[in-house]
């Protein structure tokens, strides 16, 4: 995220302000999909206009007709997009730059967004381009007759058809094992399917070198397969990144603590030599003993400042259940009153990162507000951490002036997770640099209530031991935006989140809402946790 200074802000018509306050959040991202779809728009049109107007395919589009300028214009654009979607997962690149002035223009932490968006590109041109071949082969059949060739024939046993059919399902096993609902119940599906891009690269590699369709003058085979040209640079990049990161996974990492939180987390702590991280940083954890090609983001829960890493593991998938049993934690009602048994040795893992994400912006702004839903107060448990080590060691904290933490959760239990962190960050007396609010969504039972009641008081909230108290609901972001327009006027405030989707849509809103671009105005600059 980037903002400027608001020192040199000057009064503007309303027009301009709207406009203004709309480049803070949603500008950026709007002018780059903007010029994605123009750019292949354009493309199409001026490669379907080349190929009608060329008299090196005239005899095919004699018999074709438009069939085939649309099926070549449609390949274009799945050449063009294909050049494109690799460049989005090479994180190591990604993280290096979004440190960089090049992020002011163009918003890396989207990147997964992008890769989306790439993709169903893709599955749009491949849609057009099969259907325009469709057409193409029942025209060849009709033109020749069957007894010569059919369109199936052409369809399956060509070079083309038969790589092509190939391709198209490679690519439709990708997305719909990618699909949210699909990924999140069964992320191995996912992470195995698509892992057959390497199928679907290769069958693009051959889809065009069968010289099917001839030209009538020059080279009859107009120049060759054209779909290495448009790969070669990202496909590179990446074959050179994922070997430096099985390079880097592959130094001697070990697991030196274990520690089971309630609600079905678990803390590992890891040693990694030469492993340099900053606040907010995120990993992909391997273990080979459980599964050897799967690798999960975590966000790390660890300071730079700390001679270890760590990440904070919700115990829900089938992955983090057994890498949790390797680990001798048990969780479930069948465990409880039980001692777990301690295993013998502690599994070996690879790490492969740390990446850059939005949260690492925190000390680029005056203000920052931390808002994390459940497990995803992790990145913000590493930026506190961060805060507390620097405010120990007299060290700069850049801009930063003010947070605000906000954490919402589901379980009373959850709180426990960094009960210790956030009570000793109270204890240091930052003299009103951090406010914490914790927010309890779920219910209590009866003797919870009781509980609460019993041993509340002014000093010590009864569920988080806290001296700031818990409050009960959902966040009223209207109220609490109110608020930070009217203690922080004239100021750029940064707003991190990790957490559900809906959450940080209310979330998003609110800061779009309540930007004001004005001489005297806040800003607010969203960032979203994006792995």
């Amino acid at each position: 995220m980037h903002h400027e200074s608001t020192k040199g802000r000057s009064r503007k018509s309303q027009l301009r302000l709207r406009f203004d306050s709309y480049l803070v959040n949603e500008a950026p991202k709007h002018v780059w999909l903007a010029l994605w779809i123009i750019a292949q728009i354009t493309y199409f049109v001026q490669s379907y206009i080349q190929l009608v107007n060329s008299p090196v395919t005239a005899s095919f589009f004699t018999v074709l007709s438009h069939g085939l300028p649309i099926a070549r214009s449609s390949a274009n654009l799945i050449n063009f997009n294909c050049a494109i979607i690799l460049f989005t997962v090479c994180r190591s690149c990604i993280s290096k730059l979004r440190v960089t002035f090049i992020n002011r223009y163009i918003p890396f932490d989207k990147s997964k967004t992008f890769h989306i968006c790439l993709g169903w590109a893709i599955v749009f041109w491949s849609f057009i381009h099969c259907a325009a071949h469709f057409y193409n082969f029942y025209a060849v059949e009709l033109a020749l007759g069957a007894k010569t060739i059919t369109s199936i024939q052409l369809n399956l046993l060509s070079g083309p058809g038969a790589t092509g059919q190939v391709i198209t399902i490679c690519l439709f096993l990708m997305v719909t094992s990618a699909m949210e609902a699909v990924r999140r119940k069964n992320f191995e599906l996912f992470w195995f399917s698509h892992h057959l891009f390497i199928v679907f690269f290769g069958g693009m590699l051959m889809h065009g070198s069968f010289c099917l369709i001839k030209g009538d003058i020059g080279d009859v085979c107009r120049g060759g397969p054209t779909f290495w040209k448009f790969w070669l640079a990202s496909g590179v990049l990446y074959l050179l990144e994922r070997v430096w990161c099985e390079i880097i996974g592959g130094r001697d990492t070990y697991i030196s603590k274990v520690i089971q939180h309630p609600s079905n987390v678990v803390e590992v702590q890891i040693i990694k030599p030469r492993c340099v991280s900053k606040a907010g940083q995120y990993v992909y954890l391997t273990c080979p003993e459980i599964a050897g090609f799967e690798r999960h983001p975590f966000t790390l829960t660890s300071s730079p400042n700390e001679e270890f890493i760590s990440v904070h593991i919700r115990v829900v998938g089938d992955w983090t259940k057994a890498f949790g049993l390797r680990l001798g934690c048990r969780f479930g009602r069948q465990d409880q009153g039980s001692v777990p048994d301690v295993p013998k040795s502690l599994p070996l893992i690879k790490i492969d990162g740390p990446y850059g994400s939005a949260a690492e912006d925190v000390f680029n702004y005056e203000v920052a507000v931390l808002v994390g839903a459940g497990i995803g107060v992790t990145p913000f448990a590493s930026i506190l951490k961060t805060i507390w080590y620097r405010f120990k060691m007299a060290d700069s904290l850049n801009k930063l002036k003010k947070v605000y933490f906000i954490w919402i959760c589901r379980d009373k239990e959850a709180f426990e997770w960094f009960q210790d962190l956030l009570l000793t960050i109270e204890e240091e007396n930052m003299q009103g640099f951090l406010e914490i609010r914790t927010y309890l969504t779920g219910k209590l039972n009866s003797n919870e209530i009781k509980n609460v009641v019993i041993n509340n008081d002014e000093s010590t909230d009864a569920i988080t031991g806290l001296r700031s108290q818990t409050l009960f609901g959902r966040p009223n972001w209207n109220s609490i935006f109110q608020d930070f327009v009217f203690d922080h006027r004239g100021t750029d405030v940064g707003v991190f989140f990790c957490g559900p989707k809906a959450v940080s849509m209310s979330l998003h809103q609110a800061c779009n809402k309540f930007t004001d671009a004005g001489k005297d105005g806040t800003r607010f600059f969203y960032g979203k946790e994006n792995f």
